[in-house]
């Protein structure tokens, strides 16, 4: 039997270390199931990780913000060549475009976010190496319409640029994805998307599982007031 004393220092133990393991699983997940891993393999962690990540109830906690959602991008089918290509940009730079935060003020960047193209394995669609990444930034912009003006969004237009159209994704909302060496900015050969929150508070776009397993969607969250 424990003496009272030390239950308290128990307590503590346990607790960093279920954070610990909450932590890991989430930033080890896998991208087209980025919050769902650790409900299905840890059902006893099950309402710890609600707390902690809230993708189930649509917002996200953190011990010092909360946010709520805002905007959720049309699906985007992760079969195939196309689908390939989504999951290398996902998984590019240890996955930093499924988890991506905006503050006030900052502008974010696609290409940069996915680095040097030299560093990600890709396939050929349509005579375009990479073909689906467009798709995929066209997601960010749609997840993020309902909060943001049009100034906020900088991308080369998909369909002047390229003809067409893309699924799913309004004319509008189609961005052209040109990445050559990871840096930002549509200049020199490159076509990016930039994304500049002109609000006054954090944006956070995060990667999720569809409605089919093959899915993945784009939602917006912003800090609750």
């Amino acid at each position: 039997m424990l003496r009272a004393p030390e239950s308290p220092r128990l307590a503590i133990i346990v607790l960093m270390l279920s954070a610990a393991i909450l932590y890991l699983d989430y930033r080890y997940a896998p991208s087209s199931a980025l919050f769902d891993r650790s409900l299905q393999e840890h059902p006893a962690l099950a309402l710890l990780w609600s707390q902690a990540i809230g993708a189930t109830t649509a917002f996200a906690n953190s011990p010092s913000m909360r946010f709520i959602l805002v905007g959720e991008s049309a699906p985007l089918s992760l079969r195939g060549d196309v689908g390939y290509n989504v999951r290398a940009a996902l998984d590019a730079r240890n996955g930093a475009l499924r988890d991506v935060i905006i503050r006030p003020g900052e502008t974010w960047s696609f290409n940069a976010s996915v680095g040097s193209p030299a560093h990600v394995n890709v396939r050929v669609v349509a005579g375009v190496p990479g073909g689906g990444w467009c798709d995929l930034a066209s997601r960010y912009v749609q997840a993020l319409r309902p909060v943001l003006p049009p100034e906020a969004f900088a991308f080369p237009d998909h369909v002047r640029t390229a003809g067409i159209g893309l699924l799913n994704v309004a004319d509008e909302d189609a961005v052209a994805i040109w990445n050559i060496d990871g840096q930002p900015g549509s200049f020199g050969g490159r076509q990016d998307l930039q994304i500049t929150n002109t609000t006054d508070t954090t944006l956070r776009l995060v990667v999720v599982e569809g409605a089919l397993p093959d899915q993945i969607v784009v939602r917006a969250l912003m800090i609750a007031n």
